[in-house]
Order: C-alpha cells, then structure tokens, then sequence
C-alpha cells in the first residue's frame, strides 16, 4: 500500500475485551495531540470509537481463555482522521441498543462506514487559519 508523506497511522491489537478498550482511547487521545481538534471534538471521537467497538468485544466467560483479537488502525491525513477497526468477536447487541449506538456514532463523527468486517470512522479536520 503507498502511504503519502503527508499521513500518519497507527495501528494496536488488544484482546477484544472491554477492559482493554481503555488503550484504543489513549491512543487515540494521542494522535488528537497532533490534530486541531478541540477537546469536545476528541471526547465525541474517542465515544464515537468506544461505541462501535463495543459491538466487536465480549465480556470473559468462564473457561474463555483466549479472546479474539480487535485491530484498530488510525490514519492521520492533512484534511481527516480515519479509524478503522476490524475482528474481535460480534456480540448480540438487543436492537435498540445497536440503533442507539449507531445514532450516536452518526452524531459525532463525519463518516461512519460498516462493512462485515471492517467499521470506519472519520472525523474531518478543519483547516489551520493562516
């Protein structure tokens, strides 16, 4: 894949587990470093985020003692911020909590893409004054 000089990724695995999502939000919250997103905007990502991979992690159950893994991908480009996450493990979300978390995510971020496998988020970047 040819990345352009001007982007930046960052790619984690973590056990899809709800006690490890707390890494995909610290990373996130330190690639924000580098974006002029406000910290309202990096807390409506980093819920955004939370909320849809949410449905890819299960809590342990007893005799489970290997998880899936969940891959979270961040590419900085110069006019967005793309999250890609992918694997980990479905869970049976009841329907109004999957529309709730749906319309939450449509609410804070500018892309919101669920294909199998793959979810994309993008939160677009305003321009630098000057």
């Amino acid at each position: 894949m040819d990345v352009p000089h001007d982007s930046r990724e960052v790619s984690l695995g973590i056990p899809a587990k709800p006690e490890y999502l707390v890494l995909v939000r610290l990373a996130l919250s330190a690639v924000c470093r580098l974006t002029p997103l406000g910290p309202d905007e990096v807390a409506d990502l980093k819920l955004a985020v939370t909320e849809a991979a949410t449905s890819r992690v299960q809590a342990d159950q007893p005799g489970d003692d290997e998880s899936p893994e969940l891959r979270v991908g961040m590419r900085l480009e110069e006019d967005r911020l793309e999250v890609t996450l992918r694997g980990g493990t479905a869970s049976a979300l009841p329907d109004e909590e999957r529309e709730l978390s749906r319309a939450i995510i449509e609410a804070t971020v500018d892309r919101f893409d669920e294909a199998g496998e793959s979810t994309l988020l993008v939160k677009q970047l305003a321009a630098s004054p000057g």
